[in-house]
């Protein structure tokens, strides 16, 4: 008898908001703030203007977000906290892995990467891309802001590494690089593998 092969779900994780309590940092997207003064991020290396700060936990929902330098995004801090997702990744024959995910509530008609970070020792955070080359981890959402994305992974997900959704708010994806944290890219939802 010939050997059946099972392909079983490693993982089916749900995403969260991107908070300082979820990965240490700020999700790089800002509220208007006249007494916030101008300030390098050590982090992203991402200068920001003054007047605009990383938005808190208790701004008022109706706030609209906007980038380091001031441009608004187009979208609200009950808006941004409102996107839900969830993906399942599956192992591959060769040691790789199928990462099927899809999200509701993003920004409306927005440009979507997903990034694997993960501490690289001295280097600190590095983002990854899923696909590791850029070209087939992006997606635009519809009209209502829902978005599906199916990647495969040459490698393996490492148990403790977390998938980042980031918005690329200038409309394009970035390739291997995730964009200018804070300008053109922002970290919106987040997961941990386990």
């Amino acid at each position: 008898m010939l050997p059946t092969a099972v392909v079983v779900a490693l993982a089916a994780l749900t995403f969260q908001p991107v908070t300082p309590e979820t990965t240490a940092a700020p999700a790089h997207v800002f509220v208007r703030d006249s007494s916030a003064p101008a300030w390098n991020d050590p982090a992203s290396g991402t200068e920001h203007d003054a007047g605009v700060r990383p938005f808190a936990q208790n701004d008022p929902p109706s706030a609209q977000l906007m980038n380091a330098h001031g441009a608004p995004l187009k979208v609200s801090v009950a808006e941004w906290r409102s996107a839900k997702g969830t993906a399942e990744l599956v192992p591959t024959v060769g040691g790789g892995t199928q990462i099927r995910a899809a999200f509701r509530g993003l920004v409306p008609n927005g440009r979507y990467s997903l990034f694997v970070r993960q501490l690289a020792g001295r280097a600190g955070v590095v983002l990854t891309p899923a696909d590791l080359t850029g070209t087939a981890d992006s997606f635009f959402t519809d009209g209502d802001g829902s978005g599906r994305v199916e990647i495969d992974s040459p490698n393996a997900i490492p148990s403790g590494a977390q998938l980042v959704l980031i918005y690329h708010s200038d409309g394009t994806d970035h390739q291997s690089s995730p964009g200018n944290l804070g300008v053109t890219a922002h970290e919106q939802l987040i997961t941990r593998v386990p």
